[in-house]
């Protein structure tokens, strides 16, 4: 009886953990955001991507980390170039400073699944700057 439970129990660890690594192909791998200078002609997202995925942004004022809400930017897969006119419901952030974090969205929210390290946007006046 104790060999069975043990071969069943290494089978079902071999499910999960091949399970959790086709999850994490099908994230973006990483992604870039390059500002212009102005907020008038916004940023580029450059994701890197293994699998054609419904992608979006999540954008979290800082210090307090507090979300601003969300930006769907469509399917797309390899390493797409997306302008992102700096608008989140409508309407472009005013100045500040942002994390924005590049996520796989799931009916027009964003999923569960692992995302990259989320990128530091300001915005001063009419100027952007990633860092």
């Amino acid at each position: 009886m104790g060999v069975k439970r043990v071969a069943f129990l290494t089978a079902l660890a071999m499910m999960l953990a091949g399970s959790t690594a086709w999850a994490a192909e099908a994230t973006p791998a990483s992604f870039t955001l390059s500002a212009r200078g102005t907020v008038s002609q916004g940023v580029t997202v450059k994701p890197v991507m293994k699998k054609r995925r419904t992608i979006g942004l999540v954008v979290f004022a800082q210090p307090k980390h507090t979300e601003v809400g969300t930006v769907d930017l469509g399917t797309h897969s390899g390493t797409p170039s997306i302008h992102w006119n700096l608008k989140v419901h409508g309407k472009v952030l005013g100045s500040g400073t942002y994390a924005i974090s590049l996520r796989v969205f799931a009916h027009g929210k964003p999923t569960n699944m692992p995302a990259p390290p989320a990128r530091k946007l300001t915005i001063s006046g009419q100027h952007v700057r990633v860092t």
